[in-house]
């Protein structure tokens, strides 16, 4: 063992001085390639407020949305699955650096060998044990630069990773407001019903008495049937987002608490924005850092190839003790030692590595340009999040004023009905009128809830990582095993 140990320094302290390993290609930083192309400000104004982008969705004020995001975070089989891929490719970086250290294995051999020598030395039996030392030694560089690009794919897969939980958690918000928004166009509708319903009772009451006519009886019982054909498509819908976000947070379809089927309000953003700069929210976003992941990936990559170019070295050390016996002979025994040190330089390769390093060049410009396409992208969903947000809290204020005045003129046409001072004409298109306002109201209170999670989105934050403790079990609560109820 002495003997290995010596002939390992030996070799390690003449790998030592050579000071000529290949670096990765050179690159802009992140930050750097940032400034070239976020702008100073936004383009649209907005009110903003120094709320911080993991916790601005707060402003919604909705705990069961909250509850609900909670539980896709902790029960979602695709990000689960996405974990996984953490997993391979951290183990894959464990085992790249594993390659450029030093290998010892224990040997053993065993012979019962006849050999054509006259008797009685004809049979040999040969018993040894002992170890082996094999080591690449990484003089050029190339396998410290496998290990980079290893690393970065770990780091493009951590990415990849928080882009799942972003898109998971925006998507189980959507989910929510669309179930919110279905759930009050069936309202809407039901209350339409109920109205229409007694509209029609009182005309059929008036046609008694000679106040109306049968033309008036048809176009109200038309009128109601025509709500009433559109009540189960509303609650199809209904149980369509229920199942949905049951399956986003990793359950049955039917597995939706019957808090869901109670109709509640659209929530509401906050009126204010977030304070972030450009440049933050590209910093911050996790398809902007897993693009830049690959672009480190691909530059280790162009330096491994150039590294081809050099020498490889290898050192083999063997030490043990080698037990003979010849028939009719004492037991002879050996201490076997053994150096070598082989190294392999390429001469004439027909093109091979630099078409190699052409490949792996042309890759990371590739890299290089996907980033760039990735950022543009980027901003210009947070600005048209931006501007869906303003324009849609202004276009919700004004068909709230527009649908109080369809209420008024609904109530008014109802009441010189009732007098004989008006038709039952105008009382339909009262009627419809009021139903048009209440549904584009209800669709821009949507809209205005689904462009803040739009932006959330955008900005590249908002749900932990990890889900608290209280969340998860608050969202157990949300997806139990009853059916639904409704």
């Amino acid at each position: 063992m002495k003997s290995i140990l010596a002939a390992t320094i030996i070799c390690l302290a003449a790998f030592g001085v050579v000071g000529c390993a290949v670096p990765p290609a050179q690159h802009a930083d992140l930050a750097a390639k940032v400034g070239k192309v976020a702008p100073d400000a936004w383009r649209e104004p907005a009110p903003t407020e120094t709320i911080d982008a993991d916790v601005w969705w707060q402003q919604f004020g909705d705990p069961v949305m909250h509850d609900l995001v909670a539980s896709t975070l902790h029960g979602n089989l695709d990000l689960q699955a996405a974990g996984e891929r953490v997993r391979q490719a951290e183990a894959l970086e464990r085992q790249v650096d594993a390659a450029r250290k030093p290998e010892l294995d224990a040997t053993a051999q065993a012979a019962y060998v006849r050999q054509n020598t006259p008797p009685p030395l004809g049979y040999v039996k040969e018993a040894g044990a002992g170890l082996a030392l094999t080591w690449e030694p990484d003089v050029f560089g190339g396998q410290r630069l496998a290990v980079l690009a290893a690393q970065a794919r770990v780091s493009g897969s951590r990415q990849a990773l928080d882009a799942l939980r972003l898109a998971l958690a925006a998507d189980t918000a959507a989910a929510y407001i669309d179930l919110r928004w279905q759930q009050n166009e069936l309202q809407i509708l039901s209350d339409q019903e109920g109205s229409r319903g007694r509209e029609l009772a009182l005309t059929e009451e008036r046609l008694r008495y000679g106040l109306s006519t049968r033309l008036d009886v048809e176009r109200a019982r038309g009128q109601l049937e025509d709500i009433r054909a559109q009540i189960p498509r509303a609650q199809a819908r209904v149980a369509q987002q229920l199942h949905l976000i049951a399956v986003l947070a990793g359950r049955p379809p039917e597995s939706v608490d019957a808090l869901l089927d109670r109709p509640t309000p659209i929530p509401v953003p906050a009126q204010q924005l977030p304070g972030t700069l450009p440049s933050q929210a590209l910093l911050r976003r996790p398809d902007v850092l897993e693009a830049y992941a690959t672009i480190e990936q691909r530059a280790a990559e162009v330096g491994e190839a150039h590294a081809a170019r050099y020498p490889h070295f290898n050192l083999r050390l063997t030490d043990g003790l080698l037990a003979s016996s010849y028939l009719g002979l004492p037991t002879l025994t050996d201490n076997l030692f053994s150096a070598a040190l082989n190294a392999a330089s390429p001469i004439f390769d027909a093109g091979r590595i630099q078409a190699g390093i052409d490949a792996n060049e042309s890759r990371m410009r590739e890299s290089e340009l996907a980033l760039h396409q990735t950022m543009l992208e980027a901003l210009r969903q947070i600005e048209d999040a931006r501007n869906d947000l303003v324009s849609g809290d202004a276009e919700a204020a004004r068909l709230a004023d527009a649908l109080q005045a369809s209420d008024h003129a609904l109530q008014l046409s109802d009441r010189l009905y009732r007098g004989g001072a008006a038709n039952f004409l105008d009382v339909l298109t009262a009627q419809q009128a009021y139903l048009a306002d209440a549904q584009s109201l209800n669709a821009a209170k949507r809209a205005h809830a689904l462009a803040a999670v739009t932006l959330y989105r955008a900005l590249g934050g908002g749900w932990s990582t990890q889900a608290p403790e209280a969340d998860i079990s608050r969202a157990a609560l949300l997806t139990k095993t009853p059916p639904l109820v409704r």
